[in-house]
């Protein structure tokens, strides 16, 4: 059990740990420089030096896992390219998408014409694929500009609605005026799983991998951040070697680092400590992981949190599939909803997976007597319970 003191204004406005704790979890290094990630960075700029000369770089595909710095050193190449196009008088426009809140090629094509055309209304449902299409097309071939588009988490798009979208913007170069040139970008190393031949041979050419950091990577990377964030001389001996092994035994994640190191200073400014000891470690560790699981879960769209919350409230450490989809039926009977497919629960259950609630993987039950897709939890019982609590306030 957490046991959190309360706390006074007075307690903190004069914090005597923090100098400016955002500085601490903000995508951009203070420092402006992303350590341990120097051949990325000259591998970017190499791959998008053409566009200084007018002329499409090459589609560049970038994958990795999460918290490596692939979105945040992107970024940052194509601002420091904008500066330099504007000092050469090139004309240049980079747009960003996040697949993730536009997974169809229609939401996509409609957030980079927004981006053409600012004081216009581009409606985001509306109009079908093939007016935005050719909307797009006409901007393109009516200007003379370069043109980055930038789709962040491109996984999202590729399962939701295959790869139509990359395989338009790896051939419109040969319709248009203007040069566009694309990167992707994904959390998911079997992403190619998911293009097409006729694709891959597009974006297939130029990649940028982005290895996990290990754990002197990431003890630099937290040395490098506490200097901003932090006043002098209060960071405990071992700790931020102790988050950094933590972090080095899940997946080299520089983000989850930082996140550790931030709950640590929340536990010991809640204990009115003038230090960050190594002894919060573990409370702030607790914290950081019922913290993430509650906010992942208080996020899930309606018909996900009714089915997930079936699967907390099942006693049964492994639980077959027909037993979640029965759950979830008549959950939502009692809650008065129409009950989705078990297709769609499927697929549901595979995104459960992918964002870590859940284990599954297709096995012989004795109960049953026969193969099955098996479902477990592997969240601890404490935070167990703090999911089904919200579950239940968001849905009752």
């Amino acid at each position: 059990m957490i046991c959190i003191t309360l706390l006074e204004f007075k307690d903190t406005a004069d914090n005597p740990l923090f100098i400016n704790q955002q500085s601490l979890l903000q995508l951009k290094p203070p420092s402006g420089v992303f350590i341990h990630r120097e051949k990325q960075h000259n591998d970017l700029v190499i791959q998008l030096s053409p566009v200084l000369n007018n002329q499409a770089a090459g589609n560049l595909f970038i994958y990795g896992f999460p918290g490596t710095g692939k979105t945040a050193l992107t970024l940052d190449i194509i601002s420091k390219l904008e500066n330099e196009a504007a000092r050469r008088n090139v004309s240049l426009k980079a747009v960003y998408i996040n697949c993730e809140e536009n997974k169809t090629d229609a939401t996509i094509i409609s957030s980079i014409l927004k981006s053409f055309y600012p004081d216009r209304k581009i409606p985001r449902i509306g109009w079908n694929r093939a007016k935005l299409i050719d909307e797009f097309k006409d901007y393109l071939s009516q200007n003379k500009v370069n043109v980055i588009v930038l789709l962040d988490e491109i996984d999202h798009t590729l399962k939701h609605s295959g790869d139509d979208i990359l395989y338009m913007l790896s051939r419109i170069n040969d319709f248009i005026r203007s040069r566009v040139s694309t990167i992707i970008i994904s959390n998911d190393v079997n992403v190619a799983n998911y293009i097409k031949p006729r694709v891959t041979s597009s974006f297939g050419r130029n990649k940028i991998i982005f290895t996990p950091y290990n754990a002197d990577d990431l003890l630099n990377i937290m040395k490098d951040r506490i200097s901003y964030c932090f006043k002098p001389d209060i960071i405990g001996q071992g700790l931020l070697e102790r988050i950094a092994a933590a972090e080095t035994t899940k997946r080299g994640d520089a983000r989850e680092a930082l996140k550790l190191l931030y709950y640590c200073a929340l536990v010991a400014t809640e204990k009115k400590l003038k230090s960050i000891p190594i002894h919060v470690f573990e409370e702030a560790q607790e914290r950081g992981e019922a913290e993430a699981y509650t906010s992942i879960v208080g996020a899930l769209p309606l018909h996900q949190k009714i089915l997930f919350l079936v699967i907390l409230q099942n006693p049964k450490r492994v639980i077959p599939s027909e037993d979640v989809y029965r759950g979830y039926t008549n959950l939502c009977q009692k809650l008065k909803y129409k009950p989705l497919t078990d297709r769609m629960v499927r697929n549901f259950l595979i995104y459960f997976s992918d964002m870590g609630l859940i284990y599954s993987d297709i096995g012989w039950l004795k109960t049953l007597k026969k193969k099955t897709k098996r479902i477990t939890i592997t969240m601890p019982d404490n935070i167990k319970e703090n999911c089904s609590k919200r579950l239940l306030e968001d849905l009752l």
